[in-house]
């Protein structure tokens, strides 16, 4: 089963390169949902990706770097719906949920997309624009088992879980855009908290 799961990783991710992108201009804000902007630093192009209702940039190809905003996630609702998986499987957003319970959530649902050796560290307190958030470090391998970093910051806002998720490769890419990331994180405002 988790072979097929991989397989399935793999063909959206065959997917979501050959379709087509949308450029994002990195001076000016951009409205990401749910109220939040941030200002991008430099030049993204907006990729589709299956199954995700957010928001995901990439410089480079997004197996190779992928900033995801997952926002306004509604309680009983996942950060991603994943194919294959029955949706009582997938562990869903809770307003009840405490910080934690969110890098949990996050961990569970990249899980069952076929990541493996998921650790999630350095839950820390964070400003999510105007709002009090949290940030917090993770690592894990990919279906081929490329080993890879991350970094994501987040709040609940109103019952909602805003989001922002930068993943790549530890060899390079990690390294190479963190520093824009660290910047865009710093851009977040928020409205309406």
């Amino acid at each position: 089963m988790k072979i097929a799961r991989a397989a399935a990783l793999a063909a959206v991710l065959g997917l979501a390169g050959c379709a087509s992108y949308s450029a994002i201009d990195g001076g000016k804000p951009v409205l990401v949902g749910n109220n939040v902007t941030v200002t991008p630093q430099i030049n993204w192009g907006k990729a589709p990706f299956p199954g995700f209702t957010g928001t995901l940039w990439t410089e480079d190809g997004i197996s190779l770097d992928s900033l995801m905003f997952f926002t306004g996630i509604e309680p009983g609702k996942p950060l991603i719906d994943v194919a294959g998986v029955p949706k009582n499987e997938v562990k869903v957003y809770q307003a009840s949920m405490v910080p934690d319970d969110v890098m949990e959530l996050l961990s569970a649902n990249f899980g069952k997309l076929g990541y493996q050796q998921i650790r999630t560290s350095n839950l820390r307190p964070a400003a999510f624009g105007a709002a009090p958030g949290f940030r917090f470090d993770l690592t894990f391998s990919s279906a081929d088992g490329l080993d890879m970093k991350g970094m994501a910051i987040f709040a609940q806002r109103g019952g909602k879980l805003d989001m922002i998720l930068f993943i790549a490769p530890v060899e390079y890419y990690y390294d190479h855009y963190g520093p824009t990331v660290e910047k865009i994180f710093g851009s977040v405002q928020t409205a309406g908290n």
